[in-house]
């Protein structure tokens, strides 16, 4: 897997908020920590078995993290512009963010920083899967209501900032049956990646992280 990180902070970078709902309300954010069997309302862990066992796993009390929002997709893809010379890729994004227990780490640019760069870096050791991830710092508003249709400015004053994890992973092949085996194997990697990177207690008191 070739995997890597950046950081996109920007003045028309995207940002997360937590929690989020779309504009006609049909789609909104699940607390699947708090509430694991919101997982049933999200239609793209029904239709993908990979995502539904990255969503309970990454959700779970063991780790540090809880997701809050995803998409899946499949692409045709130019083969000369990717490393395995594949034409069709699936896909997902994931955004994450640290979990409650370490809250006092998401206002914390240089832990993201490391913990994103960490994180490729044990992607990477599987070098054989014909896969990519992107690892992308971003800014996060924690809101304590579901944000509501004041203005832009408004809602960011009044919400808790912070920085969040967009990771992105991408299987190839030259089937779409080939390209959606490799993404669940990326999405099995990521899963055991993020549940093994675990801040050290003491970095949540405004020391280092592992």
């Amino acid at each position: 897997m070739d995997a890597d990180y950046s950081v996109e902070l920007g003045p028309t970078a995207p940002a997360l908020e937590i929690p989020w709902r779309d504009a006609e309300g049909e789609l909104q954010y699940f607390d699947l920590r708090s509430e694991p069997s919101g997982i049933e309302l999200i239609t793209e862990a029904r239709s993908f078995p990979a995502l539904r066992q990255f969503l309970i796993d990454v959700n779970s009390p063991r780790s540090a993290w809880q997701t809050a929002k995803c998409d899946v997709w499949a692409e045709v893809v130019e083969a000369a512009e990717n490393f395995y010379g594949a034409g069709l890729a699936q896909s997902c994004y994931i955004d994450l963010v640290l979990a409650p227990h370490w809250q006092l780490l998401r206002d914390t640019l240089e832990a993201h920083e490391r913990l994103a760069r960490r994180i490729a870096q044990l992607l990477e050791a599987d070098d054989a899967l014909e896969a990519t991830a992107e690892i992308v710092v971003r800014r996060c508003y924690f809101h304590c209501g579901l944000p509501s249709k004041e203005p832009q400015d408004t809602i960011h004053d009044a919400s808790d900032a912070g920085y969040c994890l967009t990771l992105y992973l991408s299987g190839f092949g030259a089937s779409a049956t080939e390209a959606a085996e490799r993404w669940e194997r990326a999405m099995v990697l990521a899963s055991e990646c993020l549940l093994q990177l675990q801040p050290h207690e003491e970095r949540a008191k405004g020391r280092e992280l592992s």
